[in-house]
Order: structure tokens, then C-alpha cells, then sequence
């Protein structure tokens, strides 16, 4: 499984070369598709709290990796977390796993939320 930082930085080293290179031969960055995100939480209520607002979340199904949209994911929950069960609730506490391996031009999502 790849860190989000490492896709980004992956992602940014080729944006660099072909913006560098546009009369060269550039090299193409593979488009990964949100196939599929699911939540590990180790506090129940707040894991009953992310799946009843699902519908809200910042993820579509077959949108592209976007550092923005994990971004504005990890605020939402914390906003969430903070006005249903802990006001003190801090954006350090969510993290996001990225899978690449699950299927060809696909990527999956495992969101870490640690009380």
C-alpha cells in the first residue's frame, strides 16, 4: 500500500517533468479512480456517526486522486466529529490510506480515525 504522500509526490515529480519537458517526449501519469473507501475507526460512536453522514462525504466514486479532496474530507469529519462527540476533537486523529493494487487504474480508500 502507498502513503498518500508518496502518490503525491509521485504525482508532482511528473506534473514537473511534463511541464518541464513539453517539447520532449513526457511522461504520462497513470489517472487512478476512486473505486472504493471504507472507514477504520476505533471509537463506535464515532464510526456510527461517519456512516450515518456518508452521503456527505468529500469522495465520489470514479473521481480522480485529488489532494484537495482529502483536504476538505478531513475537515468535514473533523466539523463532524467535534459538534456530535468531542468538541476537542483534532484533525491529527484522521488519516488516509491509499490502495493502488486493488484494480488496474483504480484506488481505494481507507479512512483512520483514532479517538
Amino acid at each position: 500500500m502507498k502513503t498518500l504522500k508518496l502518490i503525491f509526490a509521485l504525482l508532482s515529480i511528473t506534473c514537473f517533468i511534463n511541464c518541464s519537458t513539453s517539447k520532449q517526449a513526457s511522461v504520462t501519469a497513470i489517472d487512478y479512480k476512486l473505486d472504493m473507501v471504507d472507514y477504520n475507526v476505533t471509537d463506535s460512536s464515532i464510526k456510527d456517526l461517519l456512516y450515518t453522514h456518508m452521503d456527505k462525504t468529500k469522495f465520489k466514486k470514479g473521481q480522480s486522486i485529488k489532494e484537495s479532496t482529502f483536504i476538505k474530507e478531513r475537515k468535514r469529519i473533523v466539523k463532524l466529529v467535534r459538534k456530535n462527540n468531542n468538541p476537542e476533537f483534532t484533525a491529527d486523529k484522521v488519516s488516509f490510506v491509499i490502495d493502488t493494487t486493488f484494480s488496474k487504474n483504480k484506488f481505494s480508500v481507507t479512512t483512520i480515525v483514532k479517538q
